[in-house]
């Protein structure tokens, strides 16, 4: 099965609307518009209890968890939901100007959002659905018989894989959520409650621990794209290193992530690639090459591509390089980057035009000055829509392992051994070597503002400032200086639950 460029067909229609009602009764999304599904007779007569019976179903059902982070149906997927808007709009790094069309963007950058925010509640529908599709394909595949004992192992490695993954995702965003690790009816989904934040990542890290065995280093080309071992490890680093900062605090965390961080960086030049420049990152060419895990796109019309650089660019007029036909919810006066961000970048800093731009050709021909990503947006692309974009996203870099694995070594109090990771980053941006004798407390503000540039617009900045706790004294600094009447709290690092879920399971708003 080819996993590079994930196809959501390789789930036969009659499946895709037994799973539906699956999700709906597991993930609490509202009774009264889950109902009918429930209902409903699977086409083909083709049951939950037949259809996960051979290893080609078990393929194609672990196609469709890893489809859930894709966008469908125009609702933007994990890229847009998780890494757009719930993360990089919510930190300093935009600045919405105008509440044009009362937009949810808007209300997050601006901490106005509550929990009647739709975005936020797509956001945990989406990541319900990806842990409800794991569910059910755990659940079933022992049961199943393969050729090979390693591939079977290999898939439910993969599903416990993503299935955690989805949780720290909704761990990061909400705090508390409730854990359901098999299906369940409606009744029992309701009653389940919300998980403390210990559980929670004792839940995730074994469950990730456990599925780095049945993971292959690399995999062919027709499977690149698929959770290897330095995925898992990568993703065991941040998961820890996250757990060593704001809320939980716990200190042990910070050598076990230590551990996983060194282990992807061992299997460099083998496994993974330091790409040679910045511009190569963000090329869709080199999708599944420099990257450990990624949100998988393609492009033709086959809801499997990005959404993301048309939400964040303008719509562009035919003068400029990188016009796109398609419309884009951008204007100059809603969503823009923060001169804030701008200004982070040093002088000479490569990687600043790759990142934004500051003006645009617009459709009637005049100049257009705006701040606006290009990271993932591609000169001369000819899109069937604006949800149509190839560029796979990034979700760990290895750029993002060397740096946080620097940073651990820093908190530790080996500054001069952190520096070689550090300053191969700022090479690669065209900028000199912060000295081998800088202090600790030096070295942790370079690398702060190393990181807020160098993962800028990938959803890291946000998460980044909660760990470290700085983010209600930068947000507030920000807000402050421009002028905007809100001041946060640490209580604002956490998203409310949605009402739909309050409703029907009654979850209170304690973080």
């Amino acid at each position: 099965m080819k996993i590079n460029k994930i196809n959501t067909s390789l789930l036969p229609l009659s499946v895709k609307s037994l799973t539906k009602a699956l999700i709906c009764g597991t993930l609490m999304m509202g009774m009264a518009g889950c109902e009918d599904d429930l209902l409903l007779e699977p086409e083909n007569n083709i049951t939950q209890n037949s259809f996960y019976t051979t290893e080609l179903q078990i393929s194609q059902a672990l196609s469709g968890v890893y489809s859930a982070m894709v966008n469908a149906s125009s609702r933007g997927g994990y890229d847009v939901n998780f890494y757009l808007l719930a993360s990089e709009v919510r930190s300093n790094n935009f600045n919405a100007i105008s509440q044009n069309g009362n937009r949810d963007y808007y209300a997050i950058n601006r901490f106005q959002d509550t929990s009647s925010t739709d975005e936020i509640e797509i956001l945990w529908e989406d990541a319900y659905q990806q842990i409800s599709y794991a569910n059910m394909l755990l659940s079933r595949i022992d049961a199943v018989p393969f050729a090979d004992p390693a591939v079977k192992e290999q898939y439910r490695s993969e599903a416990r894989f993503l299935r955690a993954y989805a949780y720290f995702e909704l761990m990061r965003t909400f705090g508390k959520v409730p854990l359901i690790d098999k299906p369940v009816s409606p009744e029992e989904a309701a009653k389940i409650p919300r998980t403390d934040l210990a559980t929670l990542y004792n839940f995730i890290t074994s469950e990730i621990e456990a599925s780095v065995a049945g993971l292959k280093n690399v995999y062919d080309a027709a499977n690149k794209g698929r959770i290897t071992k330095s995925a898992a490890h990568a993703m065991l680093g941040r998961i820890y290193l996250t757990g060593s900062g704001y809320p939980l605090n716990n200190g042990s965390y910070a050598e076990k992530a230590k551990e996983h961080l060194f282990a992807v960086i061992q299997g460099e030049g083998q496994f993974i690639t330091f790409a040679p420049t910045y511009a190569d990152l963000f090329k869709s060419a080199n999708d599944n090459k420099y990257h450990i895990f990624e949100i998988q796109h393609i492009s033709g019309g086959l809801s499997q591509g990005s959404y993301l650089p048309s939400y964040v660019s303008p719509n562009f007029g035919t003068a400029d390089p990188y016009y796109n036909a398609q419309g884009s919810l951008f204007s100059s006066a809603e969503l823009g980057v923060s001169q804030s961000l701008i200004n982070t970048f040093e002088p000479g800093d490569l990687r600043l035009p790759l990142t934004v731009r500051t003006s645009f050709i617009a459709q009637n021909g005049q100049p257009d000055n705006a701040n606006f990503f290009v990271k993932f947006r591609e000169k001369g692309m000819v899109l069937t829509n604006r949800y149509d974009w190839p560029i796979n996203f990034p979700i760990i870099r290895y750029a993002d392992v060397l740096l946080m694995y620097a940073e651990i070594l820093n908190n530790q109090g080996n500054t001069s051994a952190a520096v070689p990771y550090l300053n191969r980053i700022r090479q690669r941006a065209g900028l000199a070597p912060v000295p081998a004798s800088i202090s600790v407390s030096d070295f942790t503000t370079a690398l702060r503002k190393e990181r807020r540039v160098e993962f800028a617009g990938e959803g890291v900045y946000w998460h980044d400032l909660v760990r470290w706790n700085t983010g209600v004294t930068v947000i507030n600094q920000a807000a402050a200086q421009l002028n905007y009447n809100y001041t946060i709290t640490t209580n604002d690092y956490l998203y409310q639950i949605p009402l739909s879920q309050i409703q029907v399971a009654g979850y209170d708003q304690n973080p």
